[in-house]
């Protein structure tokens, strides 16, 4: 299958092969894993920008999942080229192979975390400083390529930061969709809000902290959104932001 240039057709979202890194935008590579379990998946990214790398929320270190991992984005680059990791959230399922990625990437790597969670994350192991990221900060590349951070309030269940590339106009984001009650794949179904779970706990939360990180996502106008789990979406994504909107089961 063909995984280079574009974004893949519909036609080749259906056959995606689950065991290779597959690569969702320019420069953009999804380098996650399926989880059986959950029926969905585990979404690190990764961004290859020249001899500059990006990854974000590199997962778990369950030594199966972080092998894994670990083997897609030695597929695309040495992982020496990545000088940049961006935790989006505390939780070990999107942060715990900090410690491992740390010694297999560039020595100089930087390490980025929302500035409320950098204390926390060290606890995961890492001997580089955390970078704690705040509402307006940017991560620049030295093409110029710019990642810009914006705060989700209130939202720990969801993530609690988003981070913007402008030259994709790509967003990364924890599950604010919630959990999309579909045959899994690399990209949501077109009208796969439809199948939105608005029982799911990651949409338990204050609906005022929801909606305004729905109206971000919205002032953003993102081409593709790469949430930790699931499909990304990238059709639609208007049709996903209003009915999340409508979920009642918030506070």
């Amino acid at each position: 299958m063909e995984t280079t240039g574009g974004s893949i057709s519909l036609v080749e979202r259906k056959k995606y092969d689950v065991k290779t890194a597959h690569q969702v935008a320019r420069g953009i590579w999804w380098v996650g894993y399926f989880d059986p379990d959950r029926q969905t998946s585990h979404n690190p990214f990764l961004i290859q920008d020249n001899d500059e790398a990006v990854l974000i929320n590199p997962g778990s270190r369950a030594e199966k999942l972080y092998h894994t991992v670990s083997h897609k984005v030695n597929s695309i680059i040495n992982t020496r080229l990545i000088q940049h990791i961006v935790l989006l959230h505390n939780d070990p399922d999107r942060c715990a192979a900090l410690p491992l990625f740390e010694k297999a990437v560039h020595r100089d790597v930087r390490i980025y975390a929302p500035a409320k969670m950098a204390a926390s994350i060290k606890h995961y192991g890492c001997k580089h400083p955390i970078i704690g990221l705040d509402g307006g900060d940017s991560i620049i590349l030295k093409s110029g390529r710019t990642l810009d951070y914006y705060i989700i309030e209130k939202l720990p269940s969801i993530g609690s930061g988003m981070l913007h590339d402008k030259q994709t106009n790509t967003v990364f984001c924890g599950n604010i969709f919630g959990h999309i009650n579909e045959d899994w794949n690399l990209f949501a179904p077109a009208g796969g809000w439809r199948q939105i779970d608005h029982d799911d706990p990651d949409v338990q939360c204050s609906k005022k902290a929801l909606m305004q990180a729905l109206n971000k996502l919205e002032k953003l106008s993102p081409e593709r959104i790469c949430m930790h789990h699931g499909p990304i979406i990238e059709e639609d994504i208007e049709g996903y932001i209003s009915a999340t909107r409508e979920i009642d089961n918030t506070k």
